[in-house]
């Protein structure tokens, strides 16, 4: 009788261990994570260098075993209105931790009050516009474009050039990075001394640099992309002027910095492939070798979103479930907002009140026709 009841002891034993390990006790949580990108659309390169990023990410972090991470990717055409059906789908998936995705304002916008509304953590790789009413659900790793204006005005005034002229694109984009260089430019002393206007497309500069002219300001914000500012340069040049240029990360790509060679510009970088940093460097190497080209800001950021997501989930542990398959998305939530400077391959990054991340711009000046960082 005695042997039995040892047998019996023995046998419960080992189911408990045996369930112990099933529960995350020595093999790792499998956690589904939600990847919504518009991979067929007029951004079809940048959504697959996200996913692409995402999934290198999740595959590091499988092999390192503290957590198992399953991608379930959906293309969203490009459509707001798809996007939130797939973000509807995923987050009724009670398995799927957070999602990554909204590529652009427009989708964030959308998908960021469904965030809070079904309390699903969002993680945009690649929104730079304001996100009104974003809500506590809402983070990006990309950063804002009118955090790039602020630092290039941090710059400028740095250099003692404080009378500044603003040459801006009419859209969203043209228009957050002037405003955050005006405020900075204003709140550090110095002044703007005009903002002038362009639409996409623009191919005739004329009149601005007639008025930069009779300004003579000691530095000029170019807020636009580089087909308008490739000819806003030229034009520059004929006619004899060649103050120092600042631009935003839309020239932070070799082939479109060309276009500054020899006009003493600094571009703000969210991300530099040659970056000198030893973990820009190993992602840069392990993700040329996955994918036979180097990554571009869209692939790091959408890097990051994964990795911050599986810090989250690693501090959490088992306690990410509570009931079988059932994630507990306030704790997933709440652990990304905890998250303190995290070594990432764009910066180090804590994510502050509205979910962006409070990291540093990187600056880049044109050297010889390459980006070079900034002593």
């Amino acid at each position: 009788m005695a042997r039995r009841v040892v047998r019996c002891t023995v046998l419960a034993l080992a189911v408990a261990a045996l369930a112990a390990c099933s529960q995350g006790g020595s093999s790792p949580v499998t956690v589904r994570i939600g990847v919504v990108l518009p991979l067929s659309s007029g951004v079809a390169a940048a959504a697959s260098s996200a996913l692409r990023g995402a999934q290198m990410a999740a595959e590091e972090v499988n092999a390192e075993r503290a957590v198992r991470l399953v991608l379930v990717s959906h293309d969203d055409g490009g459509s707001p209105q798809k996007a939130i059906q797939l973000f509807q789908r995923l987050s009724a998936d009670s398995g799927v931790a957070a999602v990554v995705g909204a590529l652009t304002d427009m989708v964030a916008v959308q998908l960021s009050s469904l965030a809070s509304a079904t309390q699903t953590p969002l993680l945009s790789p690649g929104a730079t516009g304001p996100i009104p009413f974003a809500g506590q659900y809402f983070f990006r790793t990309s950063l804002p474009s009118s955090v790039q204006g602020k630092a290039l005005a941090a710059y400028a005034l740095g250099k003692g050039l404080q009378q500044a002229s603003v040459v801006q694109d009419s859209n969203e984009y043209g228009a957050a990075v002037a405003e955050g260089f005006s405020q900075a430019m204003r709140a550090g002393g110095g002044a703007v001394l005009s903002q002038h206007l362009f639409t996409d497309g623009t191919r005739d500069f004329s009149a601005v640099v007639r008025a930069l002219h009779r300004e003579r300001p000691q530095v000029v914000l170019f807020a636009g992309y580089p087909d308008e500012g490739e000819v806003f340069v030229k034009q520059l040049a004929q006619a004899g002027l060649n103050p120092p240029l600042l631009v935003p990360d839309s020239f932070a790509q070799e082939e479109a910095a060309a276009v500054l060679t020899g006009r003493n510009a600094v571009v703000a970088s969210v991300f530099f492939a040659e970056s000198p940093f030893p973990r820009v460097r190993a992602f840069v190497r392990e993700f040329r070798s996955r994918y036979g080209r180097p990554p571009d800001p869209f692939a790091a950021q959408a890097y990051d979103a994964v990795r911050v997501v599986a810090v989250a989930l690693k501090r959490l542990g088992a306690g990410v479930y509570r009931g079988q398959d059932q994630v507990d998305r306030v704790k997933v939530r709440d652990a990304l907002a905890s998250i303190q400077d995290y070594p990432g391959v764009t910066g180090t990054i804590t994510f502050d009140r509205l979910g962006n991340p409070a990291r540093d711009v990187q600056l880049l000046r044109v050297d010889g026709g390459k980006l070079v960082v900034l002593p």
